[in-house]
């Protein structure tokens, strides 16, 4: 699939997928520590998204550092996606990485196409809004123990 075909259905459907392929091979991943839960997700995402290349706690020029993108080494000319994971979120936790998605890595000279929200563990109530056309979450809680049923359930409610 080209790079600039994906949307933000797409690229959430996908990190779903990757999360679910952890919990069906290595569901003890989710007990790791973020930076090892990064890993093995960026690696199950990686599988996912041709033609782009996907970074862990990448450096960027002014020291930030998104948990993991998936881009295009060497420029800044065809950014796809920004993810921040949090384990078990507050409600003010995700509204900083959502800030931090917003306000940062949407804007130049990075702007990322979209940006997704990965919690694990159950997410707070409330959640902050998003701009649905842009930031997604994803919840990882519980996969293990779900059927396929239940998650395709749990999918549709989110």
């Amino acid at each position: 699939m080209p790079p600039s075909t994906y949307s933000i259905d797409e690229a959430q459907e996908l990190t779903r997928q990757a999360a679910k392929a952890i919990s069906d091979t290595q569901p003890e991943v989710w007990g790791m520590p973020e930076w090892n839960i990064c890993h093995h997700l960026a690696n199950e995402l990686a599988k996912k998204f041709e033609g782009f290349n996907l970074d862990v706690e990448l450096r960027k020029q002014d020291g930030r550092r998104p948990d993991i993108v998936v881009h295009q080494r060497g420029h800044n000319e065809n950014n796809l996606i920004v993810f921040q994971v949090k384990i078990k979120p507050s409600t003010a936790s995700i509204q900083e990485d959502l800030d931090k998605i917003r306000n940062t890595f949407f804007q130049e000279p990075y702007s990322y196409k979209y940006g997704i929200f990965l919690s694990v563990g159950k997410l707070p109530d409330p959640l902050p809004e998003l701009d649905k056309s842009r930031i997604r979450i994803v919840e990882v809680y519980g996969w293990a123990r779900m059927t396929n049923e239940e998650f395709e359930e749990r999918k549709r409610q989110r």
